[in-house]
């Protein structure tokens, strides 16, 4: 009976909620379309200071890099228009991921569109209250603090610890000659959408044991949930955003509640083991937060590593040959430099639990913060000629991609395995690669995703006697 009293209330409040956002998403567009267009400013030709970079336009986001190293030299601790402070240097940001004490990693959700001034505290306890009640995700895993991340931790390692991802290196090698075999005939591919986002979700989706079919409404929802992280979203986009993955979190109510009912052997057993253990804190709320989680940063990160590796190789023709020449040899290296070079995610978010200060920059309690892991990943002080791709780095592993202390993702084998195989079977299966089209990022100061990604080719087993594969 209490079951069913939660579960109706949370349904209830969930679509009640959803409406009003919709609605209100629907009256600020709105009104936004009967007012004069914000004017943006031009770029400026050459630009000198962080502001000529117009660093929340969206032509800024196409090449940050510049920008980057800008603030990374002249000003570590940088606020942006949007009042969040970007820490750009390797060793402030690992400093930082280290400090839990002042450092807090929850309430992600709402610290890229609170307006500035506003208390991330205060606000993050009222969603609190509302993820208590099932109706939108838990602070879990990546979005928690000591010490309750930490055994939330341990949960998420038995399904993805580096035994099992070894375990699957046959499926996702299927998985992908599969969905090769669909367009290599026709010698050409929209990368990103049919195949880069494809592959992981499909895969996450078969692993948490949800309907396959469902692929398309993940992604979208998936889709929605990035966008509330860009840091540019209007009011308007984000309220729609949030309304759609209040859908979302209800699927994944449904999906856990049917794993819950009927055990099965997949990820989704896992987090309903934890759950119903007595001696376990976690809740079904935020168990079923975790797959979310799962579904969002599995998707997205993966997709988005396999787009950009297979841009760097289709720009960099002599290091797809020097690869091919010794794929097993090359291939883990360049990986690690794709990681470095075009980081999935560009940064995360914290806010200060108390007044911190930081190269001279006061931060007051309730700041927001943002860690710069693609600027930190191209520190000079630490990397040396970090703007090339070089396979014999000696620190190639130590960027920043997957994170840094006790938030280090731990899919991160998992998106190795999967990028490898990937683009192995891409180097030995085509020949004369390039992209026939515009291979636009999107704008958004967290994630470094490429919107489409056009690819002609021939396929390799074309290739003339003696003919070099490049």
């Amino acid at each position: 009976m209490q079951d069913f009293l939660y579960h109706s209330r949370r349904k209830a409040l969930s679509y009640s909620l959803q409406a009003l956002l919709r609605y209100s998403a629907w009256q600020i567009a709105r009104r936004q379309s009967k007012s004069p267009p914000k004017i943006q400013l031009p770029a400026v030709a050459n630009p000198q200071t962080p502001e000529d970079f117009r660093p929340l336009q969206a032509e800024c986001f196409q090449n940050p890099f510049d920008f980057y190293r800008v603030i990374r030299d002249e000003h570590p601790v940088y606020q942006l228009p949007n009042g969040i402070f970007c820490i750009s240097r390797f060793e402030d940001i690992v400093s930082v991921s280290r400090d839990t004490d002042n450092y807090s990693s929850s309430h992600q959700g709402i610290i890229a569109g609170l307006r500035s001034g506003a208390s991330v505290e205060k606000a993050g306890a009222k969603m609190e209250k509302i993820a208590e009640m099932g109706v939108i995700p838990s602070d879990v895993l990546a979005l928690s603090d000591p010490p309750k991340h930490t055994s939330e931790r341990k949960v998420g390692h038995k399904g993805l610890n580096a035994r099992f991802v070894k375990g699957l290196e046959s499926e996702v090698e299927t998985l992908c000659k599969t969905m090769m075999d669909e367009f290599i005939d026709s010698g050409r591919v929209e990368f990103m959408q049919q195949f880069g986002w494809k592959l992981p979700m499909v895969l996450i989706i078969k692993l948490l044991g949800f309907p396959e079919e469902d692929f398309e409404d993940i992604k979208g929802w998936c889709v929605h949930g990035i966008s509330t992280q860009s840091g540019i979203s209007t009011t308007s986009e984000l309220m729609y955003s949030r309304s759609q993955m209040m859908v979302f979190m209800r699927y994944c109510w449904q999906q856990y509640l049917l794993a819950k009912k009927k055990p099965r052997s997949d990820l989704s057993r896992i987090f309903v083991d934890a759950a119903t253990d007595p001696q376990n804190p976690m809740t079904d709320a935020v168990a079923v937060s975790g797959i979310m989680q799962l579904l969002l940063a599995g998707s997205d990160s993966s997709a988005t590593s396999m787009g950009n590796a297979l841009k760097m190789l289709i720009d960099n023709p002599n290091i797809a040959e020097e690869i091919r020449s010794d794929i097993d040899g090359n291939l883990p290296p360049f990986i690690e430099e794709v990681f470095r070079l075009e980081a999935a995610f560009q940064g995360h978010f914290r806010w200060t639990k108390n007044d911190c200060e930081l190269h001279g920059v006061k931060l007051p309690k309730n700041s927001r913060i943002f860690l710069m892991w693609a600027s930190g990943n191209r520190d000079e002080r630490v990397f040396d000629n970090p703007e090339k791709i070089d396979l014999q780095r000696h620190n190639g592993k130590k960027h920043l991609t997957f994170g840094h202390g006790i938030h280090a993702c731990i899919g991160r084998e998992l998106a190795r395995t999967e990028i490898r195989i990937v683009l192995k079977e891409f180097l030995l299966r085509t020949r004369h690669m390039r992209i026939d089209g515009e291979a636009p990022f999107l704008a958004s100061m967290f994630a470094r995703t490429l919107i489409t990604l056009p690819v002609v080719f021939e396929p390799a087993n074309t290739t003339p006697a003696g003919e070099k594969l490049i």
